[in-house]
């Protein structure tokens, strides 16, 4: 009976194909706009985390108010600095990086430039270990700079090449590093002190702080803000609890966007089977004379509907996927990430999405045809 069942709901769709194909195309992109939209918030999640694991020091020491994502102009004072450093051993801190960042250039990964300065004859490696050199120096001169490998061929650096950090600093490659698959091949690493020149000013963008064996992360950040005052240490769990927190706000804005996708998609939909309601109100009439009950009249119509829905959210999937290599293509060849991520978890969401979908806009066109009175609909005979 299924099967016949299955049959008879694929003859009536084949019978306007115009009108199914149009109503499945529009499914199809609801689907996978929703799929795109949302697949930005799970790139970023993975993105975010493959981050923070190459990062070495497990604590980050910033300005009272200051995010990790949010740095702003530099505000971590010497004092501050130096006070983490007074107390290292007492707190459980290994080491203490203080750094600085400047951008120039503006938003565009094609013409930005990316300097963060740490200590003099101190190696990038004690920020980011994963780090390897592919030529030259791995550790800035005073007047040099360690180039990420991206930023170097996308803007055809070479060993010897002078930069220019402001109108009387300037800067000369002396080394290039091996690309990394994150930011890291994005930055240019320079000594602090000249950062701070051009920037005119001694303060720190953040510290990054090591701990020390047989201390944990968090423990360390609560004697920090304990001890220090002005400041606020956020561990490397933090900073992911933040993000989370920003991403699914930016989800739900997303999310938002794709439902007036979807709306449509349902009202496709809805349009489709009602019509074909009202065209087929004879053969539904000789049904229920025949001894058809409304279940079955009411339960055909919906799987009409729940198969457009079905057939267009897998379709609409795989678009959506195709979408996001596209997009991931052209974020790691700007920037050297994928933004965009297709997960388990999103598939199945979409899925739902799509099965939900079918079941409201069938439902109307179903309880009207399973409501049709015998009399009426055969009198159209």
């Amino acid at each position: 009976m299924g099967v016949e069942v299955l049959a008879l709901i694929y003859r009536n769709l084949r019978a306007r194909p115009v009108r199914s194909i149009l109503t499945l195309l529009g499914i199809v992109v609801s689907t996978a706009s929703m799929v795109l939209f949302l697949s930005f918030g799970e790139g970023l999640r993975k993105a975010l985390g493959a981050e923070l694991s190459t990062v070495g020091p497990a604590v980050l020491v910033l300005p009272e108010g200051v995010e990790a994502f949010s740095p702003g102009y530099p505000e971590l004072r010497p004092e501050t600095v130096e006070a983490l450093q007074k107390s290292a051993a007492e707190l459980g801190i290994s080491q203490v990086i203080p750094y600085v960042v400047l951008t120039r250039g503006g938003l565009d990964p094609q013409t930005a430039f990316v300097f963060q300065g740490i200590p003099e004859g101190l190696s990038p490696k004690a920020l980011y270990p994963n780090l390897t050199l592919a030529a030259g120096s791995l550790v800035p001169g005073p007047k040099g700079a360690v180039v990420g490998s991206r930023l170097a061929e996308r803007n055809q650096l070479g060993l010897g090449k002078v930069l220019r950090l402001s109108p009387s600093i300037s800067l000369r490659v002396e080394g290039i590093l091996k690309p990394n698959g994150g930011l890291s091949d994005n930055i240019i690493y320079v000594p602090s002190s000249v950062v701070q020149e051009a920037l005119g000013t001694r303060n720190y963008t953040a510290a990054a702080v090591g701990v020390r064996e047989g201390f944990k992360a968090d423990q360390v950040a609560e004697a920090i803000k304990a001890r220090i005052a002005g400041v606020n240490a956020q561990t490397t769990g933090d900073v992911l609890r933040f993000a989370e927190r920003a991403v699914r706000i930016s989800d739900l804005v997303r999310f938002g966007i794709s439902l007036v996708a979807l709306v449509v998609g349902g009202l496709l939909v809805a349009n489709t089977v009602m019509m074909s309601v009202y065209e087929r109100i004879r053969e539904f009439g000789l049904m229920r004379a025949l001894g058809a009950k409304q279940g079955f009249i009411f339960g055909l119509v919906l799987l009409e509907a729940l198969l457009l829905g079905v057939v267009g959210g897998l379709l609409g999937l795989v678009l959506g996927q195709a979408a996001s290599g596209l997009v991931n293509w052209f974020t790691g060849r700007e920037v050297g990430l994928a933004l965009s991520a297709v997960t388990f978890r999103l598939a199945s969401f979409a899925l739902l999405v799509a099965v939900v979908l079918g079941l409201l806009a069938g439902f109307l066109p179903a309880r009207t045809a399973s409501r049709l009175k015998v009399v009426e609909a055969l009198g159209r005979l």
